[in-house]
């Protein structure tokens, strides 16, 4: 058998019960909802959408992309759920704390659409910008005045400068990942 240290089995115990409750109360209150129907529906029309519109010829280059958006946006909602900085009353999944449709469908497909339609720096950051307004200070509202997300100990304005962070850095690792396989195929 393991040894764990008291320290840890405490948190394990205290996981278990809070898996639990996180599992009565989507029962109760999140599963077959209205708003949990419009989370199936944020979950799977933006891939649908997504997958008439991709550049083939570019698709391993955009799925990369997408794909560091989805792993970082997954992050930092982990981060700020266990942060306490929000939190979801309504979720597609119970055991899991995130807000999957915006994280997994919603945030990489508009990401991933930007980098296909506006390949110049320039207009991709203009791009992103309007975006992350828009994500910033449209949509994080009208989800906090739907009551899907509540803000405990966050701003809005604060995940402007994230947005962009994601979006020039994801774009120059994706660009240098390429450039190196360019590189080594000559």
């Amino acid at each position: 058998m393991i040894n764990i240290p008291d320290s840890a089995v405490k948190i394990i115990q205290t996981q278990s019960v809070f898996t639990e409750m996180r599992m009565q109360q989507w029962l109760q209150d999140s599963v077959f909802t209205w708003q949990w129907w419009l989370l199936v529906t944020l979950f799977i029309t933006p891939w649908i959408l997504w997958w008439f519109v991709v550049d083939k010829k570019r698709f391993p280059a955009i799925v990369l992309l997408g794909t560091f958006v989805l792993a970082t946006s997954s992050w930092m909602d982990d981060l700020g759920t266990d942060l306490i900085l929000w939190y979801y009353p309504y979720k597609l999944l119970p055991v899991y704390p995130q807000l999957v449709p915006i994280n997994y469908a919603v945030i990489p497909v508009t990401y991933m659409l930007i980098y296909q339609y506006f390949r110049p720096w320039r207009s991709y950051i203009m791009a992103m910008a309007i975006m992350a307004a828009l994500f910033s200070f449209v949509a994080e509202p009208a989800l906090a005045y739907l009551g899907m997300y509540k803000v405990l100990k966050w701003q809005y304005y604060y995940s402007f400068p994230i947005y962009i962070l994601i979006a020039i850095s994801h774009r120059w690792i994706v660009e240098k990942v390429f450039a190196i396989n360019r590189q080594h195929m000559m």
